[in-house]
C-alpha cells in the first residue's frame, strides 16, 4: 500500500469516528445499529467505530433501550462520554484575564461543565501571555493530579481583536496589544513548552455559542458584538467564515462617517469610532462627572444612559438616534456583500430592548437594497458566562481534536 493510500485510509477513518461521535452526541438512544443505519456504514465498520471510541473515553454504554423489544439482543444504548477530560478556557478582557476549567461532558448544560474559575489581573499590555501561561499551568498542574495526564486535551485564549496565523501574532485595540506585543506574546506561548493551545477571536466564539444555543435553522447569519468595540462573525451554512481568528470581519470598522472621529485602527468615521463605548465617553463626557465616567466601561455607560438618568437633557434621544442610523447603515452595507439570513446583534444591543429591533429593521428597509432586506430578520443574542466557556472548549475541540491520534496537538491561531 502507498504513503498516500494510507494518508487517505487515516483521512477517512477519523473523519468516520467524528461522525459517529457528533452523532451520538445529538442523538437520544443511539445503539450501533442506529448509528450504522444513520451514517451508511456496515455493522461491523459501525461496532468497530464504537469501540476504538470506547476504548479512548469517547462513549460509553448507558445500559439496555428501554421500551424496544425486538428479534435479537435488546440494543445497549451508546452516549457521548469525555466526561473526565477537561480544557482550560481564558478569555482575555481589559486589565484581567477571566480563566475557568471546563469539562469536556458536551450532554451537560454550560453551567455544569465549568469545574473552576478564577480572575487574575494583567498589569499592562505585554503581561497578557506570560499570565495565561501561569494561569494554565497552575489549573493544569491540579485538574492533572486529579484525573490523569491523559485527560487534558488543551488551553484555549479567546480575546477581542485579530488572530493572524500568517505573522504569527495577534493585535487588539481593546486590550492595547499593538502588532510588536502581539508577536512576542505568540513567541512566549510557542516557546512555552505547551503544544496543545488555540487561541481564538471572541465574536467567532461568540457567534458559535448563539448558533448552538437558539439551534439555529438559519445557516448563513451575521454575529454583531457590542462591548467596549464593535466586532462581528459571519457564518455562511453553518460554519465560520474563514476561521476563527476574526481578519475576515472586521464589521467594527465600516466606516459610516466618512472624515468622522478617529478610530484606534487610524481610520475615520468607524462604526466602533462613532457609537462604541469609548467613542460615548469623549461624545458625552461633558454630561457626566469624571468620577460618574471612570468605572464606566464593559456596557456600564450605555446602561445608564438608556436606563433613563439622562433621558431629560436628550441624550438617550441622540444616543439612540446615532445608533439607528449608524448601525442601520453598516449592516445595510454589509448585507449586500454576504446576504445573511439573520442578523444576531450580542453583547450590550440587548440593553436597547424589542423596540429598537423594530425601529432598526424599520430603518434597514428605508436605506438598504429592498429585495435583500425585505426578509432580513434580527434577534438579540443574550450570552451566559458559562455558556460561553463551554461553548470556546467545544469549537477548540471540534475544529482541532484528532480521534486517531487521540489528542490536539499544536498551538493553533485562529
Amino acid at each position: 500500500m502507498s504513503i498516500m493510500q494510507q494518508i487517505k485510509q487515516i483521512d477517512i477513518r477519523e473523519q468516520n469516528l467524528k461522525n459517529v461521535y457528533d452523532y451520538v452526541l445529538h442523538s437520544s438512544g443511539a445503539s450501533r445499529a442506529k448509528i450504522a443505519k444513520a451514517l451508511g456504514l456496515s455493522r461491523p465498520s459501525s461496532s468497530s467505530l464504537v469501540d476504538e471510541l470506547l476504548s479512548m473515553g469517547a462513549l460509553f454504554e448507558d445500559g439496555k433501550e428501554e421500551g424496544e423489544r425486538g428479534v435479537g439482543r435488546t440494543p445497549i444504548v451508546i452516549r457521548a462520554d469525555f466526561r473526565r477530560h477537561f480544557c482550560i478556557v481564558l478569555f482575555w478582557k481589559p486589565k484581567r484575564i477571566s480563566a475557568s476549567v471546563v469539562s469536556m461532558a458536551q450532554d451537560k448544560s454550560g453551567a455544569e461543565r465549568v469545574l473552576e474559575s478564577t480572575e487574575c489581573p494583567v498589569s499592562s499590555a505585554k503581561e497578557y501571555g506570560k499570565c495565561s501561561l501561569r494561569l494554565l499551568r497552575d489549573f493544569k498542574n491540579k485538574y492533572e493530579k486529579a484525573y490523569g495526564k491523559d485527560k487534558y486535551l488543551g488551553s484555549v485564549l479567546v480575546l477581542p481583536g485579530i488572530v493572524d496565523p500568517l505573522r504569527r501574532a495577534v493585535l487588539s485595540h481593546p486590550l492595547g496589544i499593538d502588532l510588536e506585543t502581539g508577536r512576542r506574546i505568540i513567541s512566549e506561548i510557542e516557546e512555552s513548552g505547551e503544544n496543545s493551545v488555540g487561541i481564538l477571536n471572541d465574536n467567532a466564539i461568540l457567534g458559535y455559542a448563539a448558533m448552538q444555543r437558539l439551534n439555529l435553522q438559519e445557516k448563513n447569519f451575521l454575529y454583531i458584538n457590542l462591548s467596549t468595540g464593535i466586532g462581528a462573525a459571519y457564518f455562511m451554512k453553518g460554519e465560520i467564515f474563514g476561521d476563527a481568528g476574526g481578519k475576515l470581519t472586521q464589521f467594527g470598522h465600516i466606516i459610516v462617517h466618512p472624515g468622522g472621529s478617529l478610530c484606534s485602527c487610524g481610520a475615520h468615521g468607524c462604526l466602533e469610532a462613532e457609537i462604541g463605548e469609548r467613542a460615548l465617553q469623549e461624545q458625552f463626557a461633558s454630561y457626566f462627572g469624571k468620577e460618574e465616567l471612570k468605572p464606566l466601561l464593559e456596557g456600564e455607560l450605555l446602561r445608564k444612559i438608556i436606563d433613563g438618568r439622562k433621558k431629560a437633557d436628550g441624550i438617550y434621544t441622540a444616543v439612540k438616534e446615532k445608533f439607528l442610523k449608524d448601525l442601520s447603515l453598516a449592516i445595510s452595507n454589509v448585507s449586500t456583500m454576504v446576504f445573511p439570513d439573520l442578523i444576531l446583534l450580542g453583547g450590550f444591543f440587548s440593553l436597547w430592548g424589542e423596540d429598537f429591533l423594530e425601529e432598526l429593521k424599520a430603518e434597514i428597509n428605508r436605506i438598504g437594497f429592498s429585495y435583500i432586506m425585505q426578509d432580513l430578520h434580527l434577534l438579540y443574542s443574550k450570552e451566559e458566562k458559562e455558556e460561553l466557556q463551554a461553548a470556546a472548549a467545544d469549537y477548540f475541540f471540534s475544529r482541532y481534536f484528532h480521534f486517531t491520534e487521540r489528542k490536539i496537538e499544536g498551538i493553533h491561531l485562529g
